[in-house]
């Protein structure tokens, strides 16, 4: 995925298979360890693990700002790939992704995200001045987090 004013990506190289990634990144009460901005999450609606459809809320905090989104897994490959969209049956949603490649020894991660909302300066939250530009950074911490957690 290209950059634009409202896509943005990050990639690291990660010392441990893909099985193990996939299964931390989709622990929904490890990803606060690994988000800048989530603070807690919880499955809804009864469901009560990540496959397609399952539903959760995210709680996240950015400065001052604290709010929280429902989301809605898209896609849950073992192994592969994990991506949600926030918030669930909205036209604008973001859509958060995470790619898992082998990489000799080790995999390759990235997430990436695609915000059209951040196109749209009348709408929160495209008024935030470099909000993509903060997004993309932040999937730079979360991957480096990610790399800390299951490589140690």
């Amino acid at each position: 995925m290209a950059s634009s004013e409202t896509t943005g990506q990050a990639s690291i190289a990660i010392d441990a298979t893909p099985a193990a990634v996939y299964e931390h990144l989709t622990d929904l009460a490890k990803l606060p360890d690994l988000s800048p901005e989530n603070v807690r999450c919880e499955f809804l609606e009864g469901s009560d693990a990540v496959n397609v459809g399952a539903r959760f809320r995210g709680h996240n905090k950015s400065g001052d700002y604290e709010w929280h989104a429902d989301c809605v897994v898209t896609a849950a490959e073992p192994g592969r790939a994990f991506e949600f969209s926030v918030p669930p049956d909205f036209e604008h949603a973001t859509t958060w992704r995470y790619d898992i490649e082998p990489d000799g020894e080790g995999c390759k991660v990235t997430e990436s995200f695609d915000a059209p909302l951040l196109a749209m300066p009348d709408i929160y939250p495209g008024r935030i001045e470099g909000r993509r530009d903060n997004l993309e950074a932040a999937c730079n911490t979360t991957l480096a987090n990610l790399k800390a957690a299951v490589e140690g």
